[in-house]
């Protein structure tokens, strides 16, 4: 007894000690992907604080000095404002559409009999990853006249959403209890009420992860704004951005971090303060279905 006694307490020791190489393991591991992902961003940040000898001299150093005209030359010099105000009204009408949208379908697929139902879930499967082909894209905007307008731009981008985001809500909506919905279609309330006031409020986790995913693809996006936005007063922020960074880029590379910061700001904000709903909507909704 003695022996299978210290045998025991032995192997709960080996346990324990591979438990927690494994944890440490793991977190050597996140730790250096954490640095790889979070020191550019740094650098760029701390870049924008800098004048442009420091960053020729000490370019991994810290900034001597806050150097904040770098922001008001930049703001000035790459037209941030209107580039902001569109990339704002574009961002924010792709998130509202496709959420309404995406919720609406995800909802009748994972709820519904529908005929067809499975096949029509299929093609939006096959369309996630399905490239938009740009010159067909061009000739279709240009003929409904919404070439170098911001609805002409909107459109694309919601449905370039939409697959993606329809998969997420039909996962996220099919593992909702059909109890909570027939007690209260029961109750004298019809689907869409069922829905509006039962479904959606504990949707939350699915909603943040749709929005941040549809936001920072909208804010992010550079081709299609290239391609059909011609004037400079209708440039969103990346377009902006790039080319201020051709003209001043060479010289001027304190001004061109300062332009990246001001257009990452947004993107950051608007992911800590729905990261919490975000990783749910992934563990959960998005992931299982």
């Amino acid at each position: 007894m003695a022996q299978t006694s210290i045998g025991l307490r032995n192997l709960q020791l080996g346990l324990k000690a591979q438990d927690r190489l494994s944890s440490l393991l793991s977190h050597l591991i996140l730790l250096f992907f954490t640095v790889i992902v979070g020191y550019p961003v740094l650098w760029m940040f701390m870049g924008a604080f800098k004048t442009g000898g420091e960053i020729m001299g000490d370019p991994w150093g810290l900034p001597k000095s806050l150097a904040l005209t770098n922001f008001s030359s930049a703001w000035e010099f790459a037209s941030l404002g209107p580039a902001l105000r569109n990339s704002l009204i574009v961002a924010s009408a792709t998130v509202f559409f496709v959420l309404v949208i995406a919720a609406l379908a995800g909802y009748a697929l994972a709820r519904f009999r529908l005929r067809f139902s499975v096949a029509i879930f299929l093609l939006f499967i096959l369309t996630m990853q399905a490239p938009v082909p740009i010159i067909p894209l061009y000739v279709l905007i240009s003929k409904i006249g919404l070439v170098n307008t911001l609805p002409g731009l909107i459109l694309p981008t919601v449905a370039n959403g939409l697959p993606l985001s329809i998969f997420i809500f039909r996962a996220f909506f099919r593992q909702i209890p059909s109890e909570l919905i027939d007690a209260a279609v029961v109750d004298g309330t019809t689907r869409f009420g069922a829905f509006w006031r039962i479904v959606l409020p504990i949707s939350t986790p699915a909603i943040a992860t749709v929005g941040i995913l549809q936001f920072l693809g909208a804010w992010n996006d550079f081709f299609n704004p290239l391609v059909l936005l011609h004037s400079a007063n209708m440039r969103t922020l990346p377009v902006a951005i790039q080319s201020f960074s051709y003209t001043f880029g060479r010289t001027n590379w304190e001004q061109v971090f300062a332009a990246l910061s001001i257009g990452s700001l947004p993107m950051i904000i608007v992911y800590l303060m729905l990261q919490r709903w975000f990783v749910q909507g992934l563990t959960s909704g998005a992931v299982k279905g």
